[in-house]
């Protein structure tokens, strides 16, 4: 209470007794304590993933907390967007070898059917008539509401999948290059706002691009590496 040390994972079942808990709220009290307390971005994640699988009942309506739940789980994996995008341009009849075939790297027939059926849980993509599957939306964003621990994963493995492409791809087959620069924080928001209207731009070609026949992923990285404190 005085703010002197962590709970430990006997102490969290000794509060929660305490507060009268239910068997429910214990489990995500103590996800909660183990999340705040976390040292890693995997053990973060880990614990996040606990609450919202315990967590039924939100801010909202069962609806949006229902989406808040797939929005973490399509964001734990680069692969789920990947298909997302793959039936957008081919659509999708039920072959799962084909499709992880057509993911770069490669996934099994196995994550492919997990990523459909995520994709399809959340609205994402729908199954017609004839049992085959189309995008819902042709375009989607991650808004403002969309859990800032769920994107972070989801930029970190985006962006070793794209450090991993310099030795994976032929560079006919990717763009990776970088600046280092001196700046002010005005040069900084400016810079910011500029990323900001470039990458609408990008997303409105995309849209427009009828002929699109592959699936890349987009990382603009902008950080500090030096300067002072």
């Amino acid at each position: 209470m005085q703010g002197e040390k962590n709970l430990s994972e006997q102490s969290i079942q000794k509060v929660a007794s305490g507060l009268r808990l239910g068997k429910r709220e214990s489990e995500f009290f103590a996800a909660l304590v183990l999340f705040n307390q976390a040292e890693t971005a995997e053990e973060r994640n880990s614990h996040y993933a606990k609450m919202q699988e315990i967590l039924k009942i939100v801010r909202f309506s069962e609806s949006q907390h229902l989406m808040a739940h797939y929005q973490y789980q399509i964001y734990s994996d680069w692969r789920h967007l990947v298909v997302r995008s793959l039936i957008g341009m081919f659509g999708f009849s039920g072959d799962f070898k084909e499709l992880g075939n057509r993911v770069h790297p490669k996934i099994t027939p196995e994550q492919a059917k997990e990523s459909v059926k995520l994709l399809e849980s959340c609205g994402l993509i729908s199954k017609k008539e004839d049992g085959s599957y189309e995008l819902s939306q042709s375009a989607i964003t991650t808004g403002n509401r969309t859990s800032k621990t769920a994107l972070r994963g989801f930029h970190q493995k985006c962006l070793k999948l794209g450090a991993d492409s310099i030795d994976r791809d032929q560079p006919s087959e990717r763009n990776i290059s970088g600046l280092t620069l001196g700046i002010s924080k005005d040069g900084y928001e400016r810079i910011v706002e500029r990323i900001n209207a470039f990458r609408k731009e990008i997303a409105f070609l995309a849209e427009e691009d009828q002929a699109a026949d592959n699936a890349y992923q987009l990382e603009i990285c902008f950080f500090k590496v030096g300067g002072k404190k």
